[in-house]
């Protein structure tokens, strides 16, 4: 089968794993139960998508919270 030319070919890089804390992981579950056709690639792609599209201030605020959860839990 022929790939599509017009389609640009993703390049695949290796994330081993990503270590989450109860709230993170809790709020992967439910997003993923929230909608069957998503998978933990996707939502994770999203995210980062997300926080790319934000401005600077937004994603400083959005990781500082996240990294601040990490340590509470």
């Amino acid at each position: 089968m022929k790939q599509d030319p017009e389609t640009a070919k993703g390049r695949n890089v290796i994330i081993s794993s990503v270590r989450h804390d109860e709230g993170s992981a809790r709020q992967l579950e439910e997003i993923l139960k929230s909608n069957p056709l998503y998978r933990p690639s996707a939502v994770l792609r999203g995210a980062i998508l997300a926080l790319y599209e934000m401005d600077q201030e937004q994603q400083l605020a959005i990781i500082m919270k996240a990294a601040a959860g990490s340590r509470n839990h």
